[in-house]
């Protein structure tokens, strides 16, 4: 089904009141950047589109939306998909709640600069290495690749828009604000602002669908899908590529779990 068979469709259901509610994407206030749209009144229907700048992930708002009792009809790009799957298998909302419009996407663009997002770009190209970036990385001296990472992670502002955007990050109470826990102060200086970034990645890891939106939503351009791919590679050269690796348990595991490691 094409694009706009998949807006119309999503129309139709709604007038037939399948689903109370459409989260897809919008224009405002002439601008081209695509919004997030929360459609739940019939006369907000045509405000629907689907372009290159509808970069939004919109897999996360459904927690909200569904936990307040409604059915709702959300469209869905492939890396969006992989985010909504992991919060279902996460238990944070429920199939049956949910009429998903899986659209297809030629990639997004970024409508500041008209160029096309580096994500996408190895979405839609299979030839290339999507580890490359982190390669890089992991080539460098311990010293270089210390120096590389506080110098992006102290760019820090803990305004929390990473963790608020992701859909793997959808804990009901999140480990920094739960008082109890006392993982992390409020100061901002470099060793709080990085061990903040290193927890939340860490957090994630074995569930995060290389969506991109943590990278794409810091106002501050940490390169913060490098760490996100990092964990991603190193999980799958351990333990191969499959789906919820970390909560699975194979007594063949590569990793004894008993073998002391660490160090640099």
């Amino acid at each position: 089904m094409g694009k706009i068979e998949m807006i119309l469709k999503a129309k139709e259901d709604f007038i037939s009141k399948k689903i109370d509610m459409i989260i897809g994407w919008k224009k405002e206030d002439d601008s081209i950047e695509s919004i997030p749209a929360f459609i739940d009144e019939e006369t907000e229907l045509n405000t629907l589109i689907f372009d290159e700048y509808c970069v939004n992930n919109l897999a996360k708002y459904l927690i909200e939306e569904t936990h307040a009792g409604k059915k709702v009809g959300v469209f869905l790009k492939r890396c969006d998909r992989k985010g909504f799957d992991q919060i279902v298998l996460d238990n944070r909302l429920s199939k049956e709640n949910v009429v998903v419009y899986e659209i297809a996407c030629d990639g997004m663009k970024n409508f500041v600069t008209g160029e096309m997002f580096k994500k996408c770009e190895t979405c839609l190209n299979e030839n290339l290495d999507k580890y490359a970036e982190v390669k890089e990385i992991e080539n460098m001296s311990y010293d270089e690749r210390y120096e590389y990472w506080m110098g992006e992670l102290s760019k820090c502002i803990r305004c929390n828009a990473c963790r608020n955007i992701c859909p793997a990050c959808n804990c009901e109470t999140c480990v920094f604000e739960n008082k109890d826990e006392d993982i992390l102060g409020k100061a901002n200086n470099e060793s709080e602002t990085g061990f903040y970034q290193i927890i939340r990645a860490y957090h994630v890891a074995g569930r995060c669908s290389d969506c991109g939106e943590c990278e794409r939503i810091c106002p501050v351009g940490i390169p913060l899908g490098k760490i996100n791919r990092k964990i991603i590679k190193d999980l799958d050269e351990l333990y191969g590529d499959e789906e919820d690796t970390l909560s699975n348990y194979d007594i063949e595991d590569k990793d004894s779990f008993s073998d002391k490691k660490g160090g640099k």
